[in-house]
């Protein structure tokens, strides 16, 4: 299956810490997110197997990192990602077989993490 990028608002490419390669990006969840859809019928929330998904993509498209995960590291999930919220995603390049990332509202973390490369 294809995976199915949010429709962002914002989305830009610039220098994180120490001149590092990140992508900045914002998005509306919307309510008919397929990914939604069963994750949980009377309660949505955003799935965190998407979130590491749409991460490993972003970094595939902009930096041809491989697909394919060799290990997740200080993998946090602080809060749900709801329909309807506004969720800023901040993806930095750390190494070539290394990046993190932070969805955020606000000052409010919702998930980060690092994830490394095969």
């Amino acid at each position: 299956m294809q995976t199915q990028l949010p429709k962002f608002i914002l989305f830009s490419e610039s220098a994180g810490e120490n001149e590092k390669p990140a992508l900045n990006g914002q998005f509306q969840l919307e309510a008919d997110c397929i990914y939604l859809q069963g994750h949980f019928p009377s309660a949505p929330i955003l799935p965190g197997v998407a979130q590491l998904d749409w991460v490993v993509q972003l970094a595939t498209e902009h930096w041809s990192t491989p697909t394919s995960i060799q290990r997740i590291e200080v993998l946090k999930f602080n809060d749900m990602i709801l329909p309807g919220a506004t969720v800023d995603l901040f993806i930095e390049r750390k190494r070539e077989d290394c990046v993190t990332f932070k969805y955020s509202d606000g000052d409010k973390a919702l998930s980060s993490g690092r994830l490394v490369f095969n």
